[in-house]
């Protein structure tokens, strides 16, 4: 048993600079899908994050890791009357206990190994008691002794049946399940036994003994279950189960509101009375899950609408979160005080994700979403770069999108960029671009997959230009670009190495260029891999490489065309009694560079390192077990540094942590000495 003390930080403490070593999250908060209400405070979980609404003050407060949850992605909440606990379960079947701010986690069903899915799906009370539905039994846990008190296993022999959900009568416990209805004597000391438990069989249609069935609860004496079909499926036992409501819904919710029941369906809310009278609900969009403590409020969860709150059916409250559009991260890069979060992709490069959610904005703490709409239908939003007020947004489908002032401006594709933004050469309507970059001269570079001249740059002066490397571009697909000091251009080639481009300084001479395509032979890159996942350049002008077999560095990229030897070099540490090369033993999915030239390295699977400059010292290794990281998996990091604040992109979402480093500008203006006079 774990017991965190749970501090619960308001939402307007999250639009300031926390302190050097702290923790903040950036989790989305949209589509709202679950709902119960605890005293002052109305829970919801959106998008696998939790807030509540303090019904008091109005506020609107985010709980996650970072302030004291055991986990992330939440799936189910509950609030039990009785004592005062709000249940809190996850994705990966962890357990939460929150009281009076307090977190007890009960990690009992998480670390239990079963055959098949492992799943909670639902969660009711009885008094001190915790009914947990899980896809192998019903968990009953113990809320005053933090523990496991029982297990049932329904099906025959004990077999695994999956439990959706269960409801406590005054005599009764009834269980919906995959297999039809069961139920047993509450009083019962043996439930553990599947034999003491009787399936259901009196159904007017005999072949509903054996059905699946999504729900159950109860109101005023009266059980209510609800058939896993499409539609008309809630029943209502009286001597046997009818189909006495026919409400045409689709898989509908159902929970209690004093001696009324309420049943949730996407469209529509209906409030059914002891006399089975209907009052309806019409305003909602794509409900998941609603509450009610009063009569005549409900508090519903909206998909499209947000947390809504209604008395006597009007709506009175729409909340919302300011926050990402989405927990998915493909890139993230830091201009110009604004974050973007990019969240499109792709599927292993051959295949698009078809993704419209654009890219969320973050600019002083607010978040502004660029989607498929606002970027004139572009989708799959890989990549962004800034400069004079105007963003570009590269995308893995459809060229480039360019943004003003919040204005959609133009879209770079084949046609107005005289066929240097080409097609792919099995599509004449996808332009797959993987990165952009502005090299200090204003022209933008960017790489453009399975075409002939993949390395394009749009000059200052909207002029045109790519280059070809001489090679079969059939399954040729490019990922990060950068330029470094010397304005050379490197890019990543797909599983191929790595790609060092210069034009001289002449863009439209394609006279005096050359390139070199970097692999794992000695003399020609002696890369540790050719599957190259990250690229970077540090402040001393080291070029930083991450594979799937560690890190390697050029410490002399000047050299990269000189003839003279410019190799990759793997960097050895002591391990113990022995020394082994950097990482070598993990797939690196990113580099960032810090203020003090210290290097921040994202894994696939291992976390997160930061790095002493020459990469020997280990300074943290982050990972979801000693800090709030969602996840090991770290798919992009960037970092402001104006204040040292560094953004990791996880692939459960995005955290920051205030580090202490910052970047020094070239231009210090005015300098103040304090005190002064110096003595």
């Amino acid at each position: 048993m774990k017991v965190i003390l749970l501090i619960l930080l308001p939402l307007i403490t999250f639009t300031q600079d926390v302190p050097i070593g702290y923790w903040k999250d950036y989790l989305s908060y949209n589509e709202p899908k679950e709902v119960t209400i605890a005293n002052e405070r109305v829970y919801c979980v959106a998008s696998g994050g939790l807030f509540y609404y303090n019904t008091n003050d109005n506020s609107i407060n985010r709980v996650s890791k970072v302030n004291g949850l055991s986990d992330n992605e939440v799936e189910k909440i509950k609030f039990n009357n009785y004592n005062n606990i709000l249940v809190i379960t996850y994705k990966n079947c962890n357990i939460d206990f929150l009281k009076d701010d307090v977190i007890i986690n009960i990690s009992d069903i998480k670390r239990k190994e079963i055959t098949g899915k492992k799943k909670i799906n639902n969660i009711d009370f009885e008094n001190n008691l915790a009914y947990i539905s899980c896809t192998f039994g019903v968990v009953v846990l113990n809320m005053t002794k933090n523990e496991v008190k029982d297990t049932y296993k329904i099906g025959d022999n004990a077999q695994y049946v999956e439990i959706n959900q269960t409801e406590i009568t005054e005599d009764l416990i009834y269980v919906a399940t995959s297999e039809g209805l069961y139920s047993a004597s509450k009083n019962n000391l043996f439930l553990s036994d599947y034999n003491q438990w009787e399936k259901e069989t009196l159904f007017n249609n005999v072949l509903l003994q054996d059905a699946s069935f999504s729900g159950i609860t109860s109101f005023n004496n009266t059980v209510v279950a609800v058939l896993d079909k499409e539609t008309d499926s809630v029943l209502i036992k009286h001597n046997t189960w009818e189909n006495t409501l026919s409400l045409g819904f689709k898989r509908p919710k159902l929970s209690k509101s004093g001696e009324s029941l309420v049943i949730t369906d996407s469209n529509q809310i209906i409030i059914i009375s002891t006399n089975l009278q209907q009052v309806k609900i019409e305003t909602v969009h794509n409900a998941f899950n609603s509450a009610s403590k009063l009569e005549n409020e409900i508090w519903v969860a909206d998909k499209n609408l947000g947390l809504l709150r209604y008395l006597d059916q009007e709506i009175q409250e729409s909340i919302t979160v300011n926050s990402p559009i989405s927990n998915d991260i493909y890139s993230l890069e830091y201009y110009s005080n604004k974050l973007f979060m990019c969240h499109g992709g792709h599927i292993n490069f051959s295949l698009n994700k078809l993704n419209n959610d654009g890219a969320s904005v973050m600019k002083n703490y607010n978040w502004y979403n660029k989607d498929f709409y606002d970027l004139n239908r572009a989708r799959d939003i890989v990549s962004v770069a800034n400069f004079n007020g105007k963003e570009f947004y590269a995308s893995w489908y459809n060229g480039i999108s360019v943004m003003e002032d919040d204005e959609h401006i133009i879209k770079y594709g084949f046609q107005n960029t005289n066929g240097v933004l080409d097609t792919t050469f099995y599509s004449n309507n996808r332009i797959q671009i993987s990165d952009i970059k502005f090299d200090n001269n204003n022209n933008m570079w960017g790489l453009n997959s399975q075409v002939e001249r993949p390395l394009f740059v749009k000059k200052a002066d909207d002029s045109w230009y790519s280059f070809g490397m001489n090679q079969d571009i059939n399954g040729l697909y490019f990922d990060e670009l950068i330029i470094d000091q010397e304005n050379k251009k490197w890019g990543i080639i797909v599983n191929g190495g790595i790609f060092v481009y210069t034009d001289n300084n002449t863009i439209s001479n394609f006279s005096d260029d050359s390139y070199k395509i970097l692999n794992t032979n000695i003399g020609n890159g002696n890369l540790p891999s050719q599957n190259v996942l990250a690229i970077s350049e540090d402040l001393d002008g080291e070029i930083w490489i991450g594979t799937d077999k560690g890190v390697a560095v050029f410490y002399y990229p000047e050299l990269v065309f000189s003839g003279y030897n410019f190799d990759a070099q793997q960097i050895l540490i002591q391990e113990g009694d022995y020394g082994q090369y950097l990482l070598s033993t993990e797939k690196i999915n990113c580099i960032t560079i810090d203020g003090a030239n210290r290097k921040w390295i994202g894994t696939e699977a291992a976390g997160l390192y930061l790095l002493s400059k020459d990469g020997i010292e280990q300074i943290h290794h982050f990972t979801k077990t000693n800090s709030p990281l969602f996840s090991n998996k770290i798919v992009d990091i960037t970092i402001n540094n104006q204040n040292g604040e560094v953004f990791i992109g996880t692939d459960k979402g995005l955290i920051s942590y205030r580090s202490d480093a910052t970047k020094g500008e070239e231009n210090q203006g005015t300098t103040y000495v304090f005190p002064n006079p110096v003595r």
